[in-house]
């Protein structure tokens, strides 16, 4: 096991990250599980790694549907699934509901995001090994990880007034 931050994580799991960065390493795991390749499915992953900010489900239909006219909502949502399942992705949830993805990286990482414009910044380290053995203790589970997100204010709208409701 290796220890990063506050999560050992098999030596395993990292060689596989790091591994599957490439659009037919992914696309072989998925087979290799006995999920279907197809066409949209490969376009799909072919468009997550090309990405190097936050997306969503629906930023994906709507580009490759004008290359690929075939491809349907529910193949969008569930290669995402599959993608998330592998460590490709990750979600992050949206100020406003919508989930959106990113491209999951090595190591152990979390997320802020943005109330306001929906920015998302990645960072390591959350210091969580006392909380995480008190809710051990707490409800006698045994903790085998966690997902922390932080929503707050960017940079770019802290320097913005607050738009008011009345």
């Amino acid at each position: 096991m290796l220890a990063l931050g506050d999560t050992a994580v098999p030596v395993y799991w990292r060689t596989v990250r790091a591994i599957m960065r490439t659009a037919e390493t992914i696309l072989e795991t998925m087979h290799q599980r006995g999920w279907r390749i197809t066409g949209p499915r490969r376009a799909i992953v072919e468009y997550v790694l090309a990405q190097d900010g936050p997306f969503s489900a629906e930023e994906i239909f709507r580009a490759l549907r004008r290359r690929q006219p075939t491809i349907g909502r529910a193949t969008v949502f569930r290669t995402l699934d599959l993608l998330a399942e592998l460590g490709v992705v990750e979600r992050i949830h949206h100020p406003s509901g919508v989930h959106r993805y990113v491209v999951g990286g090595d190591g152990h990482r979390h997320h802020v995001v943005c109330i306001r414009c929906g920015a998302v910044a990645e960072f390591a380290g959350c210091n969580l090994e006392t909380v995480l053995a008190q809710v051990a203790d707490q409800t006698r589970f045994r903790i085998l990880g966690h997902w922390l997100e932080v929503s707050g204010l960017c940079q770019l709208c802290q320097r913005e007034p607050a738009v008011s409701s009345s």
